[in-house]
């Protein structure tokens, strides 16, 4: 066998289709001759085939050149359609501003963006949304004052600053108050349908060099655009206003039927938005929560005076009588033209007497049948309440308004929207709590900064300050019995 072996690797050796250069020349597609030198026709071909993967390869980067010009051409128009579109999903002015803002720094490809909305009551420019101030919402800039935008917004003419240093108008102090560094400005005017100035467009550091007669083009038509949307906005937000002022005077009608109740519903309000901003409500649903608190005591309208105001506890039938202001209350609001976002507040309002297990007014709902918002309600009012001087009884030591809101859980209140108010600020809840009482007894409030309302409870009742805490027991109970009558006695 070994032999055999040889003789196969002898006879390999001298057979010419398999001469050591034959599988190299198979693998490149060439071809050689005897003497080992490249076929010229066979090199010939190898070159044309490089030539032909090479000019492949430029088509495809010239292709995708094409195509990237071709998307930066139409990426302002992409831009614009997002401004329009927020029309029809924008409606409140903060909103609207922060979209316009996000869509013009694209456009524009610049650093940062700015759109100063004229106040003419204060004749002031102000911008709600300052992008990359830190902590910073609202700049506001006099009309009369040496800004650029205020410059822009006198001339009504278009400003672009290559180097915003070598420019007189421009104030360094801003940069230096703030840290940013301004290189190039363009501030484009806004006007509304009549021709007047109503805003600015300030855009800052263009990311590849000044500002161009494309960019001026580019905000021009995107000022036209959302200078109408702003009007729109702005008209939006002074019938918001109208609203929810009217909304307010209707509760402090009920409430200032009698001096004890004065405040109650804007209390219950401010408390019911506490829970809900700290349960992350967010949208439609924080204004239905806003205004349905705001009106939850609206049907005590049709309640005898003579049974609201009772020294003592009241009978039976006289409390059968103060229950049916919640369906009062559902009729009364289900006669006003709430839009279509806010149609729920009718019902959201008169549900914050339902309880968990069924045994609430005046629909008797149990469990998921009580809308959340109502819910959250139903806490804030019922600590307003026990916290509140009334006629038939006096103010309640807050370890006793705890105990109930904790003896609640689950069967009267939503145990989540309990344990959401016992994490608020104990400063966030007294500043409300003591908000239609002496202002002077709200002075040490703002010791309470650093706890929460379940901890300042902890301390009245004999928990063991921790650091900082030293006081802060003394301090409250001097706070909250502050002006009640020489003989008062809280109620257990």
């Amino acid at each position: 066998m070994a032999k055999s072996k040889v003789n196969q690797g002898h006879t390999h050796s001298h057979n010419p289709s398999h001469a050591p250069n034959s599988s190299a020349s198979a693998s490149s597609g060439t071809e050689t001759s005897t003497s080992g030198k490249l076929d010229p026709a066979a090199l010939n071909e190898l070159e044309n085939e490089l030539n032909n993967r090479e000019i492949a390869i430029i088509e495809r980067e010239i292709k995708s050149l094409r195509l990237q010009e071709e998307l930066d051409r139409l990426r302002p128009l992409s831009g614009l359609y997002r401004v329009v579109k927020a029309m029809a999903t924008e409606r409140r002015l903060d909103s609207l501003l922060d979209t316009i803002t996000r869509e013009t720094q694209s456009i524009v490809k610049c650093d940062r963006c700015s759109v100063f909305v004229l106040d003419h009551d204060k004749s002031e420019l102000w911008t709600q949304v300052a992008q990359g101030l830190t902590g910073v919402r609202t700049i506001r800039i006099p009309l009369s004052g040496a800004a650029i935008v205020s410059h822009c917004a006198r001339a009504g003419r278009i400003i672009n600053i290559p180097d915003a240093y070598k420019d007189d108008r421009f104030d360094p102090a801003v940069d230096k108050k703030t840290g940013y560094k301004t290189r190039s400005v363009l501030c484009v005017p806004m006007r509304n349908r009549e021709g007047g100035i109503i805003g600015v467009f300030q855009v800052l550091n263009k990311l590849t060099g000044p500002f161009t007669s494309e960019d001026e083009e580019w905000l021009e038509a995107l000022t036209a655009v959302a200078s109408g949307l702003i009007e729109q906005a702005q008209a939006y937000d002074e019938i918001e206003r109208f609203v929810d002022k009217t909304l307010e005077v209707l509760a402090q009608t009920i409430d200032k039927r009698d001096p004890l109740t004065a405040g109650h519903s804007v209390r219950v309000t401010n408390y019911s938005m506490m829970i809900g901003n700290s349960m992350d409500v967010l949208g439609e649903d924080l204004d239905i929560l806003r205004y349905s608190a705001m009106m939850h005591d609206y049907g005590k309208i049709g309640v005898p005076e003579a049974v609201l105001w009772k020294p003592g506890r009241l009978t039976p039938e006289e409390y059968a009588t103060v229950q049916k202001h919640a369906s009062i209350t559902f009729d009364l609001l289900s006669n006003l033209p709430f839009t279509k976002r806010l149609q729920a507040v009718p019902f959201v309002a008169s549900c914050h007497h339902e309880k968990l297990d069924g045994t609430g007014y005046y629909r008797g709902l149990k469990g998921e049948q009580i809308p959340f918002l109502s819910r959250i309600i139903a806490v804030a009012d019922v600590f307003d309440a026990l916290t509140s001087v009334r006629h038939y009884r006096n103010r309640m030591p807050i370890e006793k308004v705890a105990e109930i809101l904790d003896a609640g859980k689950d069967n009267h209140f939503d145990a989540a929207c309990v344990e959401a108010f016992d994490k608020l600020p104990a400063e966030t809840v007294l500043t409300c709590m003591e908000s239609e009482r002496d202002r002077h007894a709200s002075a040490d409030i703002g010791m309470f900064s650093q706890i929460s309302w379940r901890r300042l409870v902890e301390l009245t009742a004999g928990s063991k300050p921790k650091r900082g805490e030293d006081n802060l027991k003394e301090s409250f109970e001097r706070l909250y019995n502050f002006g009640l009558p020489a003989d008062y006695k809280p109620l257990d």
